[in-house]
């Protein structure tokens, strides 16, 4: 059974799902004996996007309050949960990194430029569905559970094409001929 399957993971695309899969059952394993063993990093996590979504309004002027994880934007509010952090987008991402086919130094800058970017995308995120729950309290359901979850695989899928057209795919230019 070898043949066939080495054949089938000859295709880079079939190779590369492959990898991605692998990686994605990995972490789907991994990650729920990780929480259970430093779930003070996530509580910690959770608190820091609450804060940041209290600071930004405050910054921008605007009626808020911060209640432990309950952001507050006037009479409307959200708990910030683990869903929140942008912890589980981030997973799929680094899952998609490591199993495309480039050099450990550009993988391990698209981790660390990946990540944080899809953290603040997470956060702005938030603040659109404060506003709309403050604005608009009959939308706040389908932007949260419908609009912000399709964004949200446009925006990994994004953050991706980003880093592999201008960290793996970027070749320096050749120098002019001095001659």
């Amino acid at each position: 059974m070898p043949g066939p399957f080495r054949r089938f993971l000859r295709n880079p695309a079939r190779a590369f799902v492959a990898r991605f899969a692998l990686f994605l059952a990995v972490f789907a394993a991994l990650y729920p004996i990780a929480t259970r063993r430093w779930f003070f990093a996530v509580e910690a996590l959770i608190a820091a996007t609450a804060r940041a979504q209290f600071q930004v309004l405050r910054a921008l002027g605007a009626e808020t309050s911060l209640e432990g994880n309950l952001v507050r934007l006037g009479d409307f509010g959200v708990r910030i949960i683990e869903e929140c952090t942008g912890i589980f987008e981030a997973i799929i991402f680094v899952a998609a990194v490591l199993a495309y086919p480039t050099s450990p130094a550009k993988k391990a800058i698209g981790v660390a430029l990946g990540v944080p970017l899809l953290y603040l995308f997470n956060v702005a995120r938030i603040l659109v569905l404060l506003a709309v729950g403050y604005a608009w309290p009959s939308r706040f359901e389908f932007m949260h559970l419908y609009f912000w979850q399709a964004t949200l695989i446009l925006m990994i899928t994004s953050v991706w094409l980003l880093w592999i057209f201008k960290v793996v795919r970027h070749a320096p230019r050749p120098r002019p001929d001095p001659g």
